[in-house]
Formats: structure tokens, sequence, C-alpha cells
């Protein structure tokens, strides 16, 4: 809340700081902020709230004051305002179920620590994200109905029969979620130079509407803040949405009955259940989840 609590005096047991002590001061700073505000002297703008010896990150917006003490108030940026719009549509139209699930990434961790060094020369960084997009744009080119949208107006469904992955960046005005085009026909080595291009045009604020459209499908990468699974939310007017989450080492039962750690990525899928079945869902995941544990393939995929 702001309060510099050694100016608190504590009503506890041995002078301890309780909740209502710290309510109390805020209180009496607001009640002081709303009388002042409406004195003929008032300055323009209401006090500062009162600085926390503790280093906090600064809050965006103007400062202002509610009933309970400092606050601060910031218009919708217009990105903001689309991504609000778009999230709407979702919610209010999608039935949407989600299937969670675990890929063993042990060996393409392996191939990816074996490589990174080679792509580390051509000034790229080799992260899983590319083998993921490859497995996905691959794997939906087995799924039809993953790669589909509905249209409701005029009672049909459209198949798309181009693959356009979008990848959610996270960014400094928000969740931006550039299109990757034709990503089945790319290789690795494509799909890594393409991503670091992606994103740096994202985060650099360099990038147009065109780089946001076409998107027949969408992954997102939480893996990289933290967390393993979500429900993330169907990015219309596509039909599903994939998000990994941090990768973690788990004891797993092989097929021997002998327990080893593995590297598990966490897998949550939600789909629009209008058109995407349980079953369906689930027979694109174990594809995805093919490809991810035995990378081999998706080197040969067409």
């Amino acid at each position: 809340m702001g309060v510099d609590l050694s100016q608190v005096p504590g009503s506890g047991d041995d002078g301890r700081i309780t909740r209502e002590d710290v309510l109390s001061v805020v209180r009496s700073a607001s009640q002081s902020a709303r009388v002042t505000s409406t004195s003929p002297a008032a300055p323009s703008t209401p006090p500062a709230p009162v600085a926390s010896k503790a280093t906090t990150t600064p809050l965006p917006g103007t400062a202002d004051v509610d009933d309970f003490g400092p606050i601060r108030v910031e218009r919708m940026s217009k990105i903001r305002k689309t991504i609000s719009k778009q999230m709407h549509a979702s919610w209010s139209t999608v039935p949407r179920v989600t299937n969670f699930d675990d890929a063993d990434i042990t060996d393409l961790e392996h191939l990816r620590q074996s490589s990174k060094e080679d792509y580390a020369a051509q000034g790229l960084k080799l992260t899983t994200m590319p083998f993921l997009i490859k497995a996905v744009a691959t794997a939906l080119r087995h799924n039809p109905a993953i790669n589909a949208v509905i249209d409701e107006d005029n009672e049909q469904l459209i198949y798309k029969d181009y693959v356009n992955v979008g990848v959610a960046v996270d960014t400094d005005r928000g969740l931006v979620v550039p299109v990757m085009n034709n990503a089945d026909a790319m290789g690795i080595p494509e799909v890594t130079r393409g991503l670091a291009e992606m994103a740096g045009k994202v985060r650099g604020g360099n990038f147009g509407v065109n780089d946001l459209k076409g998107g027949t499908f969408t992954i997102s990468n939480l893996g990289t803040i933290g967390g393993q699974y979500s429900t993330p939310i169907v990015n219309v007017p596509e039909v599903a949405i994939l998000l990994v989450g941090r990768s973690r080492k788990l004891p797993v039962v092989m097929p021997d009955d002998s327990i080893q750690a593995r590297l598990m990525m966490p897998l949550s899928l939600s789909y629009d259940h209008r058109l995407v079945d349980g079953a369906t869902a689930a027979r694109f995941l174990n594809d995805v989840i093919g490809y991810l544990e035995a990378p081999s393939r998706l080197l040969l995929a067409l």
C-alpha cells in the first residue's frame, strides 16, 4: 500500500503492527486527501503516496486516490483494447475444453544441446520453441479439423490448406501474436531464424497489422516465465491453442519398469468443442508429443 511502516504505531502485542494499523493510516491519508481536494487552496494534483522503504516497481498512470488509498489511473492503450475485445469474443462464443499432457523431451534436449553452438555461430539462439513449432505445424497437416474455422453465418466449416502458426510474444504493451506463414514447409534452421526475426520486430515495435494476420493456430509459451499448466483462451476465429509450460525433471516409469529422471514438457491444449471433439484433440496432441519425443522424425517430416 506504499506505507512506511516505521511511521505506523503498532497496537498489537509488544508494539506489533497489525493489518488494521496499516489500514488506519491509509484511511487517514485518504480522508486528508479528500478534504484537501475540496479546499479552495487545494493543489491541482493529489499528494504523492507515502513512499515505502522497500524497492517497488513504479506503477504506470496518473496519481489519484480512491476511498481506500492512493491509486494510479491509466487509459487503455489501443493494443490493450484490441486484446480485450478479442478475449471477450472468444470467451462469449467458444465452448472451450482443455486437454493436459506431458511430452518427454529428454532426447530432444540432448539434440538441442549438441546443436546450439552451431546455431550460435550463426547468431541464433536454439531453444525448444522451433522444435515445438515444427511439431505443431506437421501435426496440423494430419489433423485438418484443428486447422479450420467455423463460418457460422453460412453454416459451413472452412479447412485451411496452409499452416500459419501464431506465436504469442510478451511485450511491454501487452501480448502480441505474430504469425509464421507456411511453418510446416520450413526446417528447424528456418523456423529458428524466422522466430528470432519475428520476436525482434514485435519487441522493437517494428511490426505491422499484416504480421498478425492469417494465423490458423496459436502457441503460447508460459515456460519462459514460469508455470506448468493453464487453460489458454482460443484465439478466434481459430479453433485451438496450445500452451507450453516450463519443462522440469520428473521420475518416470520406463517400459522396462525402471525409474528414470526425464525432462518433461507440460502441454495444455484448449479447443473449440463446436468443431473439435475430444478424440480429435487427443490425436492431435499425441502427434505433437510423438514428434517431440522422437526429434529425428521432425528432421525427416513431410
